[in-house]
């Protein structure tokens, strides 16, 4: 299979290699943008910042704060394959739009209106369902569509800036929450995702040529599996049950870590710090993860970089607790988080090919997101009955390593479409 961006038609004005840099490389930057505030760093990821100030502020438990993101959650896996049928029907672009726009609105409603915990669950279901496209699935997708010997470096390089938006987007909040108080603060992130997101869909993004020519009416000749090959095979029921089982713990484990840290007598400013040293390492572990999937079997690298979660949280089990330990479960933790969604967008791709891409990246996203979404829950719920995070800490090591032998399963034949030999194209 050849790179999409040799595809492209010649322009008389402009060379081909500089089209291929303009297009292909503008592409991962644009995705890069929409990766930076996507609704983990922006949402998920500042929840254990929110929680603290709305508990505080209202009186709410912290297993009833973090339970009101379940709903919100569930209805985003419920709606990834609709994403992925649309991405792949209309393209990326359209969509990235349109997102930003809502999403502005979606975070005003939650700070303004959150009253009760009901109404705050209810709104938080809102402020998701407007940033229905803030996911990887549509980026993955687009930029895929652009790379095929270079697909890990790009992937890699375009989600390393959610691990910016990880590194920046928690102490911004938190700083933004003691200015403001945290009803203002949700407002004020909605306002930069629409400033960010608009700029990168009208300005960066430029969806596949495969897409233009199917639009267009030609006939789709893009290799891949249908939809149905791909759910009924072992591949895929692999990659379900390993990357929902990876997705509770590095969740659960990353929302909780600041509130794991101030219960020990961490300052919140501290603690969201904390958070950035996960972020950083997400960076560096997306980046270096990127580089490798281009050069070692995916899979194996996959599940050792799942065992990462379980030293963080072992760290973070020790009994005498430190500010090191803090730093050195952090950069762990941020080191799983900077590999899960680099790999599911790559294996898939290499095991179920292109031509259905997007609807089948938004069923295996189902199990990511539910992990993500029963994660906070867990750990939420384990701390109102024990009053600590042991039991989950404990519970998330073990089923890191468990995740782990899953993805070690999976052989060179169950990703058939993986390029014979190395290049130097996109």
């Amino acid at each position: 299979m050849t790179d999409m961006a040799e595809k492209l038609p010649s322009d008389s004005a402009v060379p081909a290699p500089a089209l291929r840099f303009d297009r292909a490389w503008g592409v991962v930057a644009g995705a890069g943008l929409l990766m930076f505030i996507n609704l983990g760093p922006v949402l998920y990821y500042t929840s254990g910042i929110f929680i603290k100030a709305i508990s505080d502020d209202t009186g709410w438990t912290r297993g009833t704060i973090a339970a009101a993101s379940l709903p919100a959650n569930l209805l985003i896996t419920l709606t990834l394959p609709l994403v992925g049928w649309a991405v792949d029907a209309y393209g990326t672009r359209r969509i990235a739009l349109l997102s930003s726009i809502l999403f502005i609105v979606g975070m005003l409603l939650l700070g303004q209106f959150s009253k009760t915990p009901g109404q705050f669950a209810l709104l938080l279901v809102v402020a998701n369902a407007c940033g229905f496209a803030l996911t990887p699935l549509p980026y993955a997708q687009i930029v895929s569509g652009w790379f095929d010997k270079r697909r890990g470096l790009a992937l890699g390089l375009m989600l390393t800036m959610s691990g910016l938006g990880t590194a920046l987007f928690p102490p911004l909040s938190s700083a933004l929450i003691a200015q403001f108080g945290w009803r203002n603060a949700y407002a004020f992130l909605g306002l930069i995702v629409f400033a960010i997101g608009a700029f990168a869909a009208c300005v960066l993004l430029r969806d596949p040529p495969q897409l233009t020519s199917k639009t267009s009416g030609h006939d789709d000749k893009t290799p891949g599996l249908s939809v149905r090959s791909a759910l009924t095979g072992r591949a895929f029921w692999t990659l379900f049950a390993a990357f929902f089982l990876i997705s509770i713990a590095i969740g659960g484990g990353s929302t909780s870590l600041p509130l794991v840290l101030t219960d020990r007598g961490v300052s919140a400013q501290q603690a969201s710090f904390v958070m950035t040293i996960v972020g950083l390492t997400m960076m560096i572990g997306r980046l270096s993860f990127g580089l490798l999937l281009d050069r070692v079997f995916a899979p194996r690298l996959t599940a050792l970089v799942f065992l990462a979660p379980a030293l963080a949280f072992s760290v973070l089990l020790l009994p005498n607790a430190t500010s090191v330990n803090a730093m050195i479960a952090a950069a762990f933790l941020g080191f799983g988080l900077g590999a899960e969604v680099d790999a599911l967008a790559y294996i898939a791709s290499r095991s179920f090919g292109l031509r259905y891409f997007g609807r089948i990246l938004g069923f295996l996203m189902i199990a990511f997101t539910l992990g993500l979404a029963f994660g906070p829950t867990l750990f939420g719920k384990i701390f109102d009955q024990f009053q600590n995070y042991h039991l989950a800490l404990w519970i998330a090591a073990g089923i890191s390593a468990v995740a782990s032998g899953l993805i070690m399963t999976l052989r060179k034949i169950d990703l058939p479409f993986t390029p014979k030999r190395a290049g130097t194209h996109t």
